[in-house]
């Protein structure tokens, strides 16, 4: 029980320092990239000669990439909720079983999303045609993503199972 409670407080520390400003800055930095498209210059790196001809690809690079760190922040919100759930011990509480189906498919979503975003960033900002082959974060993801996915259909054929042992007495 003492690592669960650990556990939890890490994610509640990570979502108050990290996520919750994450969140204002997502927001700030989707409207602003529009305002002005010379500020993407600090986190991309293109060729002025892109920015001089068009920044509407740059700028929808920009909001796919900021929906996806929202959409990986919105896992970091389900996980704690249902931490929530095991603090309660209801570890087969439905919810438990979504949330982790939720996450699985939204990090390999995000993983892969981001991986080919990658890739086509690279063919048509930098013109390099170049393939990660190796350990990359988009690749951890995607193996997280198939973990809580895993873990959800763990969790539900273990609460069939308790089900029919609670029928059983």
């Amino acid at each position: 029980m003492r690592k669960l409670i650990i556990l939890k407080s890490l994610i509640d520390f990570v979502w108050i320092v990290t996520c919750i400003p994450a969140i204002l800055i997502c927001l700030f930095l989707m409207v602003y990239m529009f305002v002005d498209p010379e500020f993407l210059n600090l986190f991309v790196d293109v060729d002025d000669s892109i920015f001089e001809t068009s920044t509407l690809p740059i700028q929808m690079f920009g909001l796919v990439f900021m929906v996806l760190a929202l959409a990986t922040i919105y896992c970091v919100y389900l996980f704690r909720k249902t931490l929530r759930y095991f603090q309660k011990v209801k570890p087969f509480h439905m919810d438990v079983i979504v949330n982790f189906y939720k996450i699985g498919y939204l990090l390999t979503s995000v993983g892969i999303a981001s991986s080919v975003l990658v890739f086509v960033g690279q063919l048509v900002f930098k013109s390099q045609l170049k393939i990660n082959l190796g350990l990359s974060p988009y690749v951890m993801l995607i193996c997280l993503g198939l973990f809580f996915m895993v873990l959800s259909e763990v969790f539900k054929v273990a609460k069939y199972a308790k089900e029919e042992n609670d029928l059983t007495v």
